[in-house]
């Protein structure tokens, strides 16, 4: 999500400042980069595994979805670092529990015990899940590297991004954190896992509509480009 142009800045005080070094930089670029420290050894492990002489299918189902979703973890690293502060935010609770949780779901579930496994995948359906989850992740990342210091946690405006993957949908990170979400659940059935899919699409969509409410109301042209545009869904919705 984003902005510039037209949105007025906030009047900041030292009270903002510290705020913004606190919670706006600091801790998520300090939680991200944690993240990425976790996948980082995920990778190196995923490497150490590969036979010998290394194939290309084995680096496809194993170390290429790994450094995707690294880069997916690092990127924002170096984003919250240096990110200046909002032009406008939603500061109600809704949309910032809605946003912290959101994220919170996506990258820790992973990490938690999933109980007991509700199915048993056929092993064709890891060359699905692998395949889906190179693509959400390879989207995930250009979206990162167009939004770039646009991207925020809770609903917050900096400048208006309609370009690059956000022109064939409006909401194009929430798409492939859906998608990945999906892939991971294929090969995944524990019942947390499960249970967390259907409350963390309804969060991500919630989420979409918080942002779209702050960008119309900061960007009146904004209106224009949601009727010309799909939310998650290329040609559909």
């Amino acid at each position: 999500m984003t902005i510039e142009a037209a949105a007025p800045r906030f009047r900041t005080s030292s009270t903002d400042t510290i705020r913004l070094l606190i919670f706006g930089r600091f801790v998520p670029a300090t939680f991200f980069a944690v993240l990425g420290y976790l996948q980082f050894q995920r990778l190196a492990s995923n490497v150490r595994g590969l036979p010998r002489p290394v194939d290309a299918l084995a680096v496809i189902s194993g170390p290429l979805p790994a450094a995707l979703y690294l880069l997916f973890c690092a990127i924002p690293v170096f984003i919250y670092i240096g990110r200046p502060a909002p032009r406008a935010r939603d500061g109600r609770w809704l949309p910032r529990a809605a946003g912290l949780t959101g994220t919170v779901m996506l990258l820790v579930v992973g990490a938690l015990p999933q109980g007991a496994r509700l199915y048993s995948p056929p092993p064709w359906l890891g060359g699905v899940s692998t395949a889906l989850s190179v693509v959400a992740f390879a989207l995930a990342v250009y979206g990162l590297l167009y939004l770039r210091r646009s991207l925020s946690i809770i609903p917050e405006v900096r400048r208006l991004v309609t370009g690059g993957p956000y022109r064939v949908v409006r909401h194009p990170l929430y798409a492939a954190e859906i998608l990945a979400a999906c892939a991971f659940v294929m090969v995944n059935p524990g019942a947390l896992a499960v249970a967390m899919l259907a409350p963390f699409v309804a969060t991500q969509l919630l989420r979409s509509r918080f942002e779209e409410s702050l960008l119309t109301a900061a960007y009146p042209e904004y209106r224009d480009y949601v009727r010309h545009s799909r939310r998650l869904v290329p040609f559909l919705w």
